[in-house]
């Protein structure tokens, strides 16, 4: 388990609606002046990511690894080397090895990607979309969520090598 993951708490009220068509963007809940840009920040702080122009026709902000460090498996990006997209309204396209992803959903902080059940094979089910924070206490879970997405689209977890990675 990835070490921010390991203490998840789960997230308080319901979940927020999300569009039915591509990109799925959540409609509840508009996010606060800075938001987008806070959770920008806190992935540009990790090693080896860079901002880049969105895929497959995505609205946001998208993030990619250095090819140094996008080691992971295929199913650990939304569109490789582009492992993170956060969206205008705060809500996150991102990938977590499957039993991470199933801990995040079952603690309520996101969901599966609706495009993964519409389109099985062609979208990783570990393909979430991760609720916009709405308090500094959700950033801070969402930034560890985040976190765990950047080291599976590493392909390791510190120097621990994850499994089917390409180191």
């Amino acid at each position: 388990m990835a070490p921010g993951l390991r203490r998840l708490a789960s997230r308080q009220g319901d979940p927020p609606r999300l569009a039915p068509k591509w990109p799925c963007h959540q409609l509840d809940e508009a996010p606060s002046s800075g938001d987008v840009d806070r959770l920008a920040r806190r992935a540009l702080g990790l090693e080896g990511v860079e901002e880049v122009a969105p895929p497959l026709h995505a609205v946001g902000r998208a993030f990619a690894l250095d090819e140094d460090r996008a080691k992971g498996q295929p199913e650990a990006y939304v569109c490789a080397p582009v492992w993170l997209i956060i969206r205008p309204e705060g809500s996150l396209h991102l990938t977590l090895r499957p039993e991470w992803a199933q801990k995040v959903v079952g603690k309520g902080w996101g969901t599966v990607h609706p495009f993964a059940r519409y389109m099985a094979g062609a979208v990783p089910p570990q393909s979430l979309v991760i609720y916009r924070p709405r308090s500094n206490g959700e950033f801070a879970v969402v930034g560890r969520i985040v976190e765990a997405a950047h080291a599976y689209a590493c392909g390791r977890i510190g120097s621990v090598a994850l499994p089917d990675s390409r180191w």
